[in-house]
């Protein structure tokens, strides 16, 4: 992938990955005091989603994005891209645990709701800033020169 459209596509990928994340900000910044079974099913759609598009978004990056572009031209960062991969594989297993938890919680169970907001508060902050990552990177790989100057 030329260095422009990875560009495009990273920024296109990054921003529809953030308007699904607002979403469900909105939705885990605060638990109602009424209709919280409604709440409750609002936030695990909202989480399913979340979680359906970044195992997308992940997916493309390790396959069909940035990665292997990045490689190709400095493979001297294989150690920086293997790094992320790993956090993908994390951010991974942190959205199965919370789907789980998810799925088990009752309306009853406030103190439990509160920690699982609070998990995917966590889990969105990590993301934001494995994005950051990413972008200093493809950034670097397609900005520095090598060797220019002796």
């Amino acid at each position: 992938m030329e260095p422009q459209q990875l560009a495009q596509w990273m920024q296109k990928e990054h921003a529809q990955v953030q308007d699904v994340a607002n979403c469900l900000r909105e939705r885990v910044c605060a638990i109602p005091r009424s209709c919280v079974a409604q709440w409750l099913d609002d936030l695990r759609d909202q989480f399913e989603r979340f979680r359906a598009h970044l195992q997308k978004h992940m997916a493309m990056e390790e396959h069909e994005g940035y990665m292997t572009s990045v490689l190709e031209r400095r493979p001297t960062l294989s150690r920086q891209v293997d790094m992320l991969k790993h956090e993908h594989a994390e951010t991974t297993k942190l959205m199965t645990s919370i789907h789980h938890e998810l799925a088990a919680i009752t309306e009853d169970d406030r103190l439990t709701m509160r920690d699982c907001c609070n998990r995917i508060r966590h889990l969105m902050d990590a993301v934001e800033e494995h994005e950051k990552e990413e972008n200093l990177i493809v950034s670097y790989a397609f900005t520095c020169d090598i060797g220019t100057k002796d």
